[in-house]
């Protein structure tokens, strides 16, 4: 190991986060536009996601985003187009005015039922400085999971990206309650340059209702320079209730 690693690990900075059900997030949507205002709002039906600009209170459609060239500041996510999390984030991204990045959820992950419902919100970087959250819908999404991302000083403002961050995980602990089968826990190493997500670590999860702890002893995960690492539990018939925490450091 070297001298500058071994004075970075000492500097480590400890990383501990905990989600409950509707408490993960699935992307940080931010405004980067010439306009006043901006807002971003999540239909409650169809979970599609409306972007709009202007003058404050008197905002319109953005014509830079639309997911089937049928609907001028929609991302429809029943399009083939934006039915996964990696096409949305990369459709907002394309547009001049909007960015956007994935927290706890996979470039893989279904979109469709992904998102709970959000009012028009403000998201302008001057209004919104850390852009908007848009949460997870536990009981609906089809992975049927919670997850956290480590993702040390790209957290929560990863609009500025450190790309020499190294991220660990070295515990993990989990209650969920589903339905019926198995659960499972796992973790991805994710590059968000390359947009390659690589699962790196898998094992069986506790009993629905009962709380498994993972220590250092049985798991020590480090991700990649500049990477970040995605902590998840899956159940194979829907969660109803859940808990999920992580600890870690980035250095």
């Amino acid at each position: 190991m070297n001298s500058i690693l071994s004075e970075r690990i000492l500097a480590s900075k400890k990383l501990s986060r905990s989600v409950i059900d509707d408490g993960d997030i699935g992307l940080v949507v931010r405004y980067k536009g010439s306009q006043a205002s901006a807002t971003v709002e999540v239909a409650s039906t169809t979970g599609d996601i409306t972007f709009k600009h202007g003058a404050l209170s008197s905002e319109v459609v953005d014509p830079t985003i639309d997911s089937g060239a049928d609907d001028d500041g929609v991302i429809d996510v029943s399009d083939s187009t934006a039915d996964t999390m990696g096409e949305v984030v990369d459709m907002i991204n394309a547009s001049a005015n909007w960015e956007a990045y994935l927290v706890d959820c996979l470039r893989a992950d279904d979109s469709r039922t992904l998102l709970l419902t959000l009012s028009a919100t403000q998201a302008h970087k001057q209004l919104a400085p850390q852009g908007v959250r848009l949460y997870k819908d536990t009981s609906q999404n089809d992975n049927k999971d919670l997850s956290i991302a480590i993702m040390g000083r790209q957290y929560p403002n990863g609009f500025e990206r450190t790309e020499h961050q190294i991220n660990r995980v070295t515990t993990i602990v989990s209650t969920n309650t589903f339905g019926s089968g198995t659960s499972k826990v796992q973790v991805y190493e994710i590059n968000p340059i390359t947009k390659t997500e690589t699962k790196v670590y898998e094992r069986p999860g506790a009993a629905t209702t009962e709380t498994q702890s993972i220590d250092k002893n049985a798991i020590d995960i480090t991700s990649d320079q500049g990477n970040y690492l995605l902590v998840r539990i899956v159940a194979s018939a829907a969660a109803v209730t859940g808990l999920l925490t992580a600890v870690g450091e980035t250095y």
